[in-house]
């Protein structure tokens, strides 16, 4: 497939639906929105103040004024006696900061036509940051995989599935840290392993852990991947890594008055704080239910919705001594123990286990390595884009107490004629007809994998089966929510 053809689709797929509710009031992603408007309005890292207001406290501020409350922050005391959250103080986001970082140019840019607005914000920054960076992400890798000798099939397999099938596809029309770390570890990669450019790799690497602390582990295993593989170069990646950890140490600094004091010790949400108690850092030992919602159930399932990455758990034992491919292994192993350990597992409103989303791009890898057949692959691949693909073209997350979210909130839905806001709806088209681009493009993708293998067909047709006959509630509450 012409590379030029591939980009099209990957755009229409990734572009063409603005998913995005301002009554869900998404913290995820707006708290970083709100850090990247205080950085230019601002020139702080706060985002506004907690003050009494009679028995309680408010947040005040010319961002909470102008767009309303968000949560997901965190709150420094003024009486350094006090604990959060009964205190007046500063508020900041509880996240790495880089995402806000990265984003205040773009909203520099879009604040010279006017004051700022919310959807607008959204809008630009979730194009600018995360959309193309993830569709160009996506044709590099597939270079990669084709100059690396993976054959023409199974890198266009990897490519349309990690893309398109997977948490990429969600996240990746998203301003929050999951798809970006995903993008940044997965460039880090890109940068040893194929061009071999030792101050990108440490750049990219300590850049993952400044959008999403949790990606430590897994920069320091691509880190440690490359230094294997190259045996050179560790100086230059340590130079690299310099300007994302400076501007860690200096967030940290700045807001939490010393450079290793991150946001995690300042919560000002009680339930937040209550979450993350268990074990060390919200670690503990895994459980079934742990296991079991995280990686089978139709409600949070990684390999639920992203069956495919189910091949990525042989990989290892079909590589051997491959270092990219075993480190790209290594990567996968790491976020799912880290998925199964935390005591946030259950992700909150989602598709599919959020928090390891920068799995996929290494899942791509490894079973790109490690595979050459392709029939189980694009039948996997073709279920992970119809499940995925449907789900994200309503929502980017469901309720907790939803069950099965294809039945219970997508059909629904979609056979009301919902979906979100697009191009053709914003002409007048009606319903289903504005989405029919992207609904295309997950039909050619489909079709590109499955093409006239019976295998592959039958087992896409069973993987589904499964998927959309999966117990699910009696409960249409939440989509009657999102359709108001």
């Amino acid at each position: 497939m012409r590379e030029s053809r591939l980009f099209f689709l990957l755009l229409v797929a990734y572009g063409w639906l603005f998913v995005f509710f301002e009554r869900i009031n998404n913290p995820n992603e707006l708290v970083r929105v709100y850090a990247a408007r205080a950085l230019i309005e601002e020139h702080s890292w706060s985002i506004g103040r907690r003050v009494p207001a009679g028995a309680r406290f408010a947040d005040i501020g010319p961002i909470h004024r102008d767009w309303g409350y968000v949560n997901d922050k965190a709150l420094v005391c003024d009486d350094p006696g006090a604990r959060p959250p009964f205190c007046a103080g500063k508020l900041y986001a509880a996240k790495a900061p880089a995402a806000a970082v990265l984003g205040a140019p773009v909203l520099a840019v879009l604040r010279l036509f006017g004051p700022l607005k919310k959807t607008a914000a959204v809008f630009a920054l979730r194009w600018i940051c995360v959309i193309l960076p993830s569709i160009v992400f996506w044709l590099l890798l597939r270079r990669y995989l084709l100059e690396s000798g993976v054959s023409a099939d199974v890198a266009l397999f990897c490519t349309l599935a990690g893309a398109l099938g997977s948490l990429s596809l969600t996240y990746g029309q998203m301003f929050a840290g999951h798809q970006m770390a995903a993008l940044a570890l997965g460039a880090a990669f890109l940068a040893g392993f194929w061009k071999d450019r030792p101050v990108l790799v440490g750049f990219f690497c300590a850049l993952s852990v400044a959008l999403e602390y949790p990606s430590a582990p897994a920069a320091l295993i691509v880190f440690g991947g490359f230094l294997l593989h190259r045996r050179r170069g560790w100086l230059g990646a340590v130079l690299g890594a310099l300007p994302p950890v400076i501007l860690l140490a200096q967030f940290h600094w700045s807001a939490f008055g010393a450079p290793w004091s991150t946001p995690y010790g300042h919560l000002e949400n009680p339930a937040f704080v209550k979450d993350i108690e268990p074990g060390f850092l919200g670690v503990s030992l895994p459980t079934f239910e742990r296991i079991r919602g995280s990686l089978f159930s139709p409600s949070l399932g990684l390999f639920f919705w992203a069956p495919w990455t189910v091949l990525a758990l042989a990989a290892p034992f079909r590589l051997r001594r491959h270092v990219p491919g075993l480190t790209a292994c290594a990567v996968v192993v790491y976020y799912l123990l880290f998925q199964i350990t935390h005591a946030l597992w259950r992700s909150g409103w989602v598709i599919g286990p959020r928090y390891i989303t920068p799995l996929v791009p290494f899942a791509a890898i490894a079973i790109a390595f490690a595979f050459r057949r392709t029939a189980i692959l694009a039948g996997l691949g073709a279920a992970g884009i119809a499940a995925t693909g449907l789900a994200s073209a309503v929502c980017q997350g469901f309720p907790l107490e939803v069950q099965n979210p294809l039945r219970e909130v997508v059909w629904p839905l979609l056979s009301h004629g919902f979906v979100p806001r697009n191009l053709l709806q914003a002409l007048g088209v009606p319903g289903l007809w504005s989405a029919l681009p992207y609904f295309a493009a997950l039909l050619a993708a489909i079709i590109l994998l499955l093409g006239k293998r019976p295998l592959a067909i039958a087992l896409f047709i069973a993987i589904t089966a499964v998927q959309w006959l999966a117990p699910a509630g009696d409960e249409r509450s939440a989509a009657r929510f999102l359709a108001a």
